[in-house]
């Protein structure tokens, strides 16, 4: 099975939220500059996964506790419900969209100290960063 039909089991209500170690399978590799690249080499980078992946877990948390997902996601109550409707088929079209769907959403300095901190190996203070992270969307 491929396309549409393949994916549909991938979304269904009945699996729960899955979650994966790597989200890296599908997205660009090597390292290639920026500026001057070509819209093919910008096209070639492939989120699908990951969006559809977290649209899946959104879809899920909308469902579960409205009131968080809005929160934790930033999302209007009409979003928030628009996302808990979402069936197994529109899911699966969302593989078709290369493009992240995402950003990221803290400050540059959260970034760094995160990533500072993991690198270092230091979880006391990855937790520390992350409740940061908390404090900041509980108070937008």
């Amino acid at each position: 099975m491929t396309g549409k039909h393949a994916l549909t089991g991938l979304v269904s209500a009945d699996d729960g939220v899955q979650h994966s170690g790597t989200a890296s399978a599908g997205c660009a590799k090597g390292p290639k500059p920026f500026a001057g690249e070509s819209d093919a080499a910008m096209r070639s980078v492939d989120f699908s996964r990951v969006n559809l992946h977290y649209l899946i877990c959104a879809r899920d948390l909308a469902r579960a506790s409205p009131a968080r997902a809005g929160v934790l996601l930033g999302a209007p109550d009409a979003l928030g419900q628009l996302l808990a409707q979402l069936d197994p088929e529109a899911l699966a079209a969302v593989a078709e969209i290369k493009a992240p769907l995402l950003i990221l959403r803290q400050e540059p300095w959260w970034w760094k100290r995160l990533f500072a901190a993991l690198r270092t190996g230091r979880p006391g203070e990855v937790q520390t960063v992350l409740e940061q992270a908390g404090l900041i969307i509980a108070n937008g």
